[in-house]
C-alpha cells in the first residue's frame, strides 16, 4: 500500500482484539502486518539477501527476521546475530525495534 499523499509505503499494524487495552500502554507497539513477500523473507531459511530501493521495507524486513531468528534459537547457547550499519539512525531503529537485540 502506497500513502495516497506521496510514494511512501504505509505502515500496517496488526491488532487483535485481545490486544485492544494494550493500545494505552506507552511502552507497547504493536506488530507490522507483513505483506506476503516480506514474511517470506522473514520466514525462510538460510541467508537472505534484499535489494531495494528507499522506503521498500528492506529494515522492517532485516528487523523482523532478526526478531524472528532470535524468537527461533534464543534457548540455544550458541546462538548469536551481528548486525553492522554505518548508518547510526539505522543501528538505533534495529536496536529500539529487534527483541534480543543487545
Amino acid at each position: 500500500m502506497l500513502d495516497p499523499k506521496g510514494n511512501t509505503p504505509m505502515k500496517v499494524y496488526e491488532v487483535t482484539y485481545d490486544n485492544i487495552e494494550r493500545l494505552q500502554e506507552l511502552t507497547w507497539y504493536p506488530p507490522l502486518h507483513l505483506t506476503e513477500e516480506e514474511r517470506l523473507i522473514v520466514e525462510s531459511n538460510g541467508t537472505v539477501l534484499v535489494f531495494g530501493r528507499s522506503g521498500c521495507g528492506k529494515t522492517i524486513c532485516i528487523c523482523n527476521r532478526m526478531d524472528y531468528d532470535w524468537r527461533r534459537s534464543s534457548s540455544d547457547p550458541s546462538f548469536s546475530q551481528l548486525f553492522i550499519s554505518r548508518a547510526k539512525k539505522l543501528r538505533n531503529f534495529v536496536k529500539e525495534n529487534v527483541e534480543g537485540f543487545i
